[in-house]
């Protein structure tokens, strides 16, 4: 599944930046999200509470940075466990400053497999789609804080 879109922070990008790279913003802007604790550079081990429908678990997973462009944007890789199945996302996050804010646009592949995965394909984007925009709309309130 892909997933794709764009979300304005009315912050300067230097601001916007700083708060993308601080993994206590993120586990507070991840809906769900109990634990971010880094294991090495641009490296994090992640656990969240998520699900889809009636299909709920706790996660446990890690999540790479790579081809940081400070200020510009990265590559990030993710992959995560529960009894009730799996999900694997790659994906690029790049940042642009408009007039008034801080334009990031997102695009990434997301695999799920297991009990989660028997949802259903349209519930499952929508949930996706629905926790981006959580996220973003959460780090725009840290970011503003």
């Amino acid at each position: 599944m892909k997933v794709e879109g764009t979300y304005v922070i009315p912050a300067p990008l230097s601001k916007v930046w700083e708060k993308l790279m601080d993994p206590g913003v993120l586990q507070r802007s991840m809906p769900g999200c109990e634990r971010l604790e880094p294991t090495g550079d641009h490296s994090y081990r992640a656990v969240l509470k998520a699900g889809v429908g009636p299909v709920k678990g706790t996660f446990n997973g890690e999540v790479t940075l790579s081809d940081i462009e400070p200020g510009q944007g990265y590559s990030m890789l993710s992959r995560a466990k529960s009894p009730v199945g799996f999900v694997e996302g790659s994906g690029r996050v790049q940042l642009v400053e408009v007039e008034g804010g801080t334009t990031i646009h997102f695009i990434g592949e997301v695999k799920i497999g297991g009990m989660l995965a028997s949802v259903g394909g349209r519930l499952i984007e929508a949930a996706a789609q629905k926790n981006i925009k959580d996220t973003f709309a959460n780090l725009a309130r840290e970011v503003q804080a």
